[in-house]
């Protein structure tokens, strides 16, 4: 008998402000060490990916999001690591309160940034990278190999 896959799953979320979007610098040593990507968290056991969106952005962020205010922009299929998954890619395009570092141990800097105008893409990580192209060219789905 075929063995069934089991995937972990995590969230991003592109924040819209001002026509830019917010990108994270991880200096933790644990994800994307020295890497620019998107404010993420994994999905927790009975929760639903709006719901793990909405607390991130507390925990992360101060910020309050409304689900209604939450829309669908990708999934990455990913394949690549040891830590097979599901990466879920929502866009916020509206909140409450304002955005502070509440993860500072994780995130050396924040940043707005608008697409025409990235960091080194050299520096940021690559699913991050192909999701947001994806998502500026209306693309839901895709997949990554080693």
């Amino acid at each position: 008998m075929t063995e069934r896959v089991k995937f972990n799953a995590s969230v991003s979320f592109l924040i819209e402000k001002d026509d830019k979007f917010l990108l994270f610098y991880r200096t933790d040593g644990y994800f994307k060490d020295g890497w620019w990507v998107l404010p993420a968290g994994h999905i927790e056991a009975n929760e639903t990916a709006t719901e793990t969106v909405i607390r991130e952005a507390k925990e992360e962020l101060g910020i309050d999001v409304n689900p209604k205010d939450i829309s669908f922009g990708h999934i990455v299929h990913n394949l690549v690591g040891e830590n097979k998954r599901m990466d879920f890619y929502f866009i916020i395009k509206s909140f409450k309160g304002e955005i502070q570092n509440l993860e500072p141990s994780k995130c050396a800097k924040m940043e707005f940034f608008d697409k025409n105008s990235l960091p080194p893409l050299e520096k940021i990580a690559p699913t991050t990278l192909q999701a947001l192209h994806n998502i500026w060219n209306n693309v839901h789905y895709s997949e990554r190999r080693e």
